[in-house]
């Protein structure tokens, strides 16, 4: 392996933005000089849209106007609708709204990207993937979809296309700072790939279905489904720390626990933290996912093993259980997490349009050396 092989891009450096800022020794993040502690307490998914896309927060005028053209854009057309009714009711509901907006695609007919249009292309696709996700979850269990109320911001907008009702002010408010906190993230693997696919220009929707794509793993956005199954599987609180024995046991992995940066509490933990706590103490509240979150955390915060590794609940772990409170079947969380980070997906292909070359890193050859070829017959 030669000295400038890395792997997994380990300090590798392929890319310049101006969007999200991540220290992971301090478990710092901000976007576009804004610390995300400030953004989750008091921003819009909206605003922060706004900002990813044009570098500054919006005015009340700005603000108003995005609203109303998400607004606008959101409601499904008759053909739309009809593609959701033709998709497969089997298979993991991200397999099937990532075939989805390729679809949409033959639909809308987008242009190979441009720095002019690719903020329209965006916008569309924002308003209608949380509907898509919303319509396909209620017919696949055999409900009407509902047409977007549009009067609601964009995660209550979400919440009343999934359930048929209006959501409360704590469920708005959970998944808006869960939608604001996901917006960005670097380089992640995703978004690489969505850069990646931009720099062969292509369109948005094949950026996006690419970014889709490499978010279902489980060692990225998909863990927050899995994060979910696990503590189900617990069920009483006091079966965490027999749960976490015989994970380290049979040396498994726990998904929403460490992460590739951050060697402290990722930063957006505190946050879902709270709103998950809020929405368990709800009056009537099924609170057990809550609980069994917070005892699996209890049970590794201080174990010698996870302190050593540096191994931390990440985003995922309190995402799981705010999601599930909220009601999204679990095979739509990664679609939640897609719907959250949809808007820094579209500002890094934007700065990635800026570059104008094609992304082509090389492989170390490392397989046998020339040799001469042997007819069929004499091997």
């Amino acid at each position: 392996m030669s000295a400038h092989t890395s792997m997994g891009l380990d300090g590798t450096i392929v890319a310049q933005t101006q969007l999200g800022l991540i220290d992971g020794t301090a478990g710092r993040l901000s976007f576009c000089g804004y610390s995300v502690h400030d953004l989750a307490d008091s921003a819009q998914w909206e605003e922060v849209l706004h900002l990813l896309w044009h570098g500054d927060l919006p005015t009340s005028g700005q603000l108003a106007a995005l609203r109303a053209n998400l607004a606008a854009a959101r409601a499904l057309t008759p053909e739309e609708i009809a593609l959701v009714r033709g998709l497969p009711r089997v298979g993991h509901a991200m397999d099937v709204l990532r075939a989805a907006v390729s679809l949409l695609a033959g639909l809308h007919q987008p242009t190979t990207m441009r720095a002019d249009t690719i903020f329209a292309d965006g916008l569309r696709l924002a308003a209608k993937l949380p509907m898509l996700v919303a319509a396909y979850a209620r017919l696949r269990e055999g409900r009407e979809p509902v047409q977007p109320d549009a009067d609601l911001g964009h995660a209550a907008a979400f919440l009343h296309a999934l359930h048929g009702r209006r959501p409360a002010p704590e469920e708005e408010a959970a998944l808006n700072t869960y939608m604001v906190l996901l917006a960005e993230h670097g380089l992640n693997v995703a978004t690489f790939v969505a850069r990646v696919v931009a720099s062969a220009q292509n369109d948005l929707y094949t950026a996006i279905d690419a970014a889709m794509a490499a978010l279902k793993g489980i060692s990225h956005g998909g863990a927050n489904e899995h994060a979910m199954r696990a503590f189900l599987s617990i069920g009483d609180p006091a079966d965490a720390p027999a749960f976490i024995k015989d994970l380290l046991a049979r040396k498994a992995r726990l998904m929403g626990v460490g992460h590739r940066i951050y060697q402290t509490e990722d930063p957006r933990v505190r946050h879902l933290r709270q709103h998950s706590a809020a929405l368990a103490a709800r009056s009537g509240a099924d609170s057990r996912a809550h609980a069994v979150a917070e005892a699996v955390a209890a049970s590794i915060i201080d174990h010698p093993h996870f302190q050593a590794r540096k191994l931390y609940p990440n985003v995922e772990f309190y995402s799981a259980p705010l999601l599930y409170q909220l009601g999204l079947p679990l095979d739509t969380f990664t679609l939640a997490f897609a719907m959250a980070r949809l808007p820094g997906w579209v500002g890094h292909v934007r700065e990635q349009l800026g570059v104008a070359r094609l992304v082509r890193p090389e492989a170390e050859y490392v397989g046998p050396a020339p040799r001469a070829f042997v007819a069929l017959e004499d091997r």
